[in-house]
């Protein structure tokens, strides 16, 4: 009877530790690795089935998820993971009336529109804050323009030094896909009765830098500031739900979906320091705002106000959002006069920076 390979090594080094005495433990270990690598292989060849179909459902999965679109450099931590924390919103006391409830994303609703009848009845729904709304109902008994001779004079020569900018300021705080809103992030919400809510700090330059579109000519409107956690969600699933019913199955629109509208909880509209803005004449957050005037003053000019494009061209493969000229995040105007000098995103911004 043939003998199988256990026995044939079991045999063989039995014969060395007989024939060679300081040879008998190390032949004992030497059997024991070879039966360990042996019982292995016999495994895999026994199950060579189901460790391929564990393979390949591992490799669909990395090409599916939405977090496997960004590449970050390991170094700044932009591949962790972290827990998603939800912010800790206190009450402004610039608020100055009732807020009136958020209106539904105009982005949702341009999406889901199925005829013209149809889209021309969404855009009359839809609000929008202006310069005059928000001035009508801005109180604050300071002088703006001595404020914007101030701030532009604390910022005439600001230089890209590493020692000006600090992980702690709550102007530069990184928000992702791979970074959600931080623990126990707090912050406050100035409001006005108009509707329009976003972080207090951010009202001064934001208002500056609407009443210079309009001396240049250009009339910029407000159309999704702060929202809240429980909105960001509600406008993710109902992108979700479009997705589906033009045929893709629930990861491909969650995909999809997540490229378009950030993750709930990893959103800066979320800790209000994100808004977008478009103009009048020009109602749709589509990439063809870029080309009208607003939105190419914006883009020469809203640095010097502290905002930048936070989801720039050709910076996809690293912020993981597609293009979004409308999108703009207060950063302060040190950090935004070096990004946009050196046409950085917020996160090669850290990277290089922070």
């Amino acid at each position: 009877m043939k003998k199988t390979f256990r026995e044939k090594m079991i045999a063989y080094f039995n014969g060395v530790g007989k024939k060679h005495k300081l040879l008998k433990h190390p032949s004992v270990v030497m059997l024991s690795v070879s039966l360990f690598f042996y019982y292995i292989g016999r495994h895999f060849a026994t199950n060579t089935k189901r460790y391929a179909s564990i393979f390949f459902v591992g490799i669909f999965f990395v090409s599916s998820c939405s977090f496997s679109f960004a590449v970050f450099a390991e170094r700044t931590g932009f591949t962790s993971v972290q827990e998603t924390y939800s912010a800790v919103v206190g009450t402004s006391d610039i608020s100055l009336a009732e807020v009136a409830p958020m209106p539904v994303e105009t982005e949702v609703l341009l999406e889901e529109k199925e005829s013209s009848s149809e889209y021309e009845a969404e855009v009359a729904q839809i609000e929008a804050y202006t310069l005059d709304d928000l001035l009508e109902h801005h109180e604050h008994d300071h002088d703006v323009e001595a404020y914007e001779k101030h701030v532009e004079a604390q910022t005439e020569t600001v230089t890209a030094k590493e020692s000006v900018f600090d992980q702690s300021d709550w102007r530069l705080v990184l928000i992702n896909k791979q970074h959600p809103i931080p623990e126990g992030y707090d912050f406050k919400l100035g409001s006005f009765a108009s509707g329009m809510r976003c972080d207090e700090r951010v009202i001064e330059d934001l208002l500056l830098m609407m009443q210079a579109a309009k001396k240049d000519g250009f009339n910029l409107v407000v159309r999704s500031p702060y929202r809240t956690s429980d909105h960001q969600e509600d406008n993710f699933n109902k992108k979700i739900r479009l997705y589906m019913r033009q045929g893709l199955s629930y990861m491909d629109a969650y995909k999809v979906t997540s490229q378009v509208i950030t993750v709930p909880g990893c959103s800066e509209h979320e800790v209000g320091l994100a808004l977008d803005i478009t103009s009048e004449t020009y109602l749709d957050l589509e990439k063809g705002f870029a080309d009208t005037k607003e939105g190419q003053w914006l883009a020469d000019h809203s640095h010097e106000y502290g905002f930048i494009v936070r989801y720039p061209e050709e910076k996809e493969y690293i912020t993981s959002i597609v293009y979004e000229p409308w999108h703009f995040r207060y950063v302060g105007r040190e950090a935004a006069s070096v990004i946009k000098k050196e046409n950085l995103c917020l996160e090669e911004f850290w990277d290089k920076y922070l």
